[in-house]
């Protein structure tokens, strides 16, 4: 099997006939080899999240979604920045129980600090996920457990989205026994709520218990060559390293973490004077916890504003506050960027004083 996969990584072009005379594939095959370039993902990145804004904004207009903010109500959206501030510390704390499962010892006050340097590094680096980048390479660094830290950053974004699923089947079960709190929505997004609350934890749940991947790949041998297989083998090796008690504890950690999450998006609503029940918050929380994981943009802008407009706008929420109801999201996790970059600055300040002393100390001896 090693050698399969082995040879299938020297010869990336299998899949295309490069001696076929077929424009299609020729396009397909040199698109691939596009996509891979970093670089130039990333500036596809940008350019598609400048054209969805300006399309999404030219729509909405952007008088109203100037006008929207300028009617803020700073004391709920101070409210919604302690919230976000708070969720920091609860996936740190998430974070710090995965990795002493896994006999790594990092402080918590040291996770912490990696969540909002991470914050700092998706503010800049297109993909979104070069914060995951960073706390590896850190931990790693540090610690010189590399596999572990990896391991870690996949599990914490995992059980996190998780409990988001969990808390989502509740919240489904509690519309549908016809509480006061009862939503009502258009069928597209309850196929949409339904799919993501449901699927997710049965997906989980059947990797950790049933290794879908090896019955499918004994079967179908073949499977292993496609592109990302070794993604998806490392994602069920996450899944299935951890003991069932550390996954219980994480898993518990994260409801906290939704329930400040959904609290979070409600707190921003009511600064922008759009009023919804936290029943609807809590049915959309696992849809925009996978719009916030999506690559396809620069961090996320562009498609989570269309997303917002589709969840929103079917509630009679105006296209100009559904928009900056993500923009206000988006505002908190680029400020607790700068939080992170203070911080750097700071270590840095001090690091560079001890090391100072540290030399004069030598010298005067």
């Amino acid at each position: 099997m090693r050698n399969l996969r082995q040879s299938n990584e020297r010869q990336p072009n299998q899949f295309v006939d490069q001696n076929r005379p077929d424009l299609v594939a020729r396009i397909c095959y040199n698109s691939s080899l596009m996509l891979k370039n970093k670089k130039v993902r990333g500036i596809l990145q940008i350019f598609l999240s400048l054209a969805l804004l300006t399309w999404l904004i030219s729509r909405a207009g952007l008088d109203e979604i100037v006008q929207t903010f300028a009617n803020l109500n700073w004391s709920w959206y101070i409210l919604a920045l302690g919230l976000f501030v708070l969720n920091v510390f609860i996936r740190a704390y998430r974070w710090y129980l995965l990795l002493h499962a896994l006999n790594d010892r990092p402080t918590f006050r040291h996770l912490v600090y990696l969540y909002f340097v991470g914050f700092f590094a998706n503010n800049f680096i297109p993909s979104g996920f070069g914060g995951d980048v960073i706390k590896v390479v850190n931990l790693r660094r540090t610690y010189g457990r590399g596999t572990e830290a990896l391991s870690s950053v996949m599990m914490d974004r995992l059980t996190g989205l998780l409990g988001s699923a969990l808390i989502a089947v509740v919240a489904l079960i509690w519309n549908s026994l016809g509480h006061i709190t009862a939503v009502t929505l258009p069928p597209a997004l309850w196929t949409a709520v339904a799919l993501l609350s449901m699927g997710i934890p049965a997906g989980f749940f059947i990797i950790r218990w049933g290794n879908p991947l090896a019955f499918i790949a004994k079967r179908w041998p073949k499977i292993q060559r496609l592109p990302k297989y070794d993604k998806l083998e490392q994602l069920v090796e996450t899944v299935n390293r951890y003991p069932t008690r550390a996954l219980a504890s994480s898993l518990l950690t994260s409801l906290p973490f939704t329930l400040s999450l959904i609290l979070l998006q409600y707190s921003i609503a009511k600064a922008l004077s759009v009023n919804l029940s936290i029943a609807t918050f809590a049915l959309f929380v696992p849809i925009i916890s996978v719009i916030n994981l999506l690559p396809l943009s620069f961090n996320g802008l562009g498609v989570r504003e269309g997303a917002y407009q589709f969840l929103f706008v079917p509630l009679g929420v105006p296209d100009a506050s559904a928009i900056a109801m993500s923009l206000a999201f988006y505002f908190l996790r680029f400020g607790s960027g700068l939080i992170g970059g203070l911080m750097i600055a700071i270590r840095s300040a001090i690091d560079f004083i001890q090391a100072a002393q540290t030399k004069n100390l030598q010298i005067g001896d």
